[in-house]
């Protein structure tokens, strides 16, 4: 039996949304091992330095600054990850009503292809972490440029 063409391209644009979801979770994780490991060095370079070991005011502004995005970029691409891999899990299921449409007791027993709700989960708590890391390093910022004006 050969399939329609309609058909066919359900089968490929479900195997397109597959794979684009696993590359997209794979690239998000290595751009926050990248992220997380500059921020961490930097934050221990900040929290280990001596107190009385001079810094140029402007430096600590910057570094204030950089932690700040760094951190927003993170919460925003975890949100962002959360929400893309949801949209795609529900366009699968979509895709796979369509291709069995004609037999409803065809769809699959187990669970999607795509674990939304994992990801969603993971998404959410990378955004709440993300929050609680940012607000530190924004009090620690603040308060390395308030002593810096006190100097």
């Amino acid at each position: 039996m050969e399939e329609s063409p309609h058909e066919w391209i359900l089968k490929r644009r479900h195997e397109d949304l597959s794979l684009t979801v696993r590359t997209s979770w794979s690239l998000y994780i290595q751009f926050y091992t990248v992220f997380l490991t500059v921020s961490v060095v930097g934050l221990g370079w900040v929290l280990t330095r001596p107190a009385d070991a001079p810094i140029v005011p402007r430096a600590k502004h910057v570094i204030a600054i950089v932690f700040v995005i760094q951190t927003l970029l993170t919460a925003i691409t975890s949100g962002a990850i959360a929400f893309y891999t949801m949209h795609v899990a529900r366009d699968q299921e979509h895709i796979e009503k369509l291709l069995v449409q004609s037999n409803v007791d065809a769809l699959p027993s187990c669970g999607p292809a795509v674990p939304a709700s994992l990801a969603w989960f993971a998404g959410l708590v990378q955004l709440c972490g993300d929050a609680c890391y940012g607000r530190f390093v924004a009090l620690r910022g603040f308060h390395l440029l308030a002593a810096s004006r006190r100097n």
